[in-house]
C-alpha cells in the first residue's frame, strides 16, 4: 500500500517550480538560519518532506566538508542532516 502520496498531498503546492525568489540552501552560510520556502525537484522533496523536512521548517548550515560537496544542516533545531550539494540547490529558503 502506497500512502506517500496521501500523506506528501498538503505541501504539493510547495514542490513546483516558480519564478525565483529566495535562493538556495548550498548558498547559506556556516551558522546561517533560514526558513524553507519551497523545493524544486519533486523527486527531491519527496525524500525530504518523508524525513520530516517541511516547508517553513528552520533550516540552518552547519559545516560543509572540504570540497564543498557535502553540507551538514540543522532542520528546526532538532536533527542534522547530510546532503550532496546538487540536493540542497533543490532547497529554496529565505533571503536575498
Amino acid at each position: 500500500m502506497n500512502t506517500g502520496v496521501v500523506i506528501l498531498a498538503p505541501y504539493l503546492d510547495f514542490i513546483q517550480i516558480m519564478p525565483y525568489s529566495g535562493r538556495q540552501a548550498n548558498a547559506l552560510h556556516p551558522n546561517e538560519s533560514s526558513r524553507i520556502l519551497r523545493f524544486e525537484d519533486i523527486i527531491i522533496a519527496g525524500k525530504l518532506m518523508s524525513m520530516g523536512i517541511l516547508p517553513n521548517a528552520t533550516i540552518q548550515l552547519v559545516r560543509r566538508n572540504a570540497l564543498g560537496h557535502t553540507l551538514i544542516f540543522r532542520i528546526n533545531n532538532r536533527f542534522k542532516i547530510a546532503l550532496r550539494k546538487d540536493e540542497a540547490q533543490t532547497i529554496i529558503v529565505e533571503g536575498a
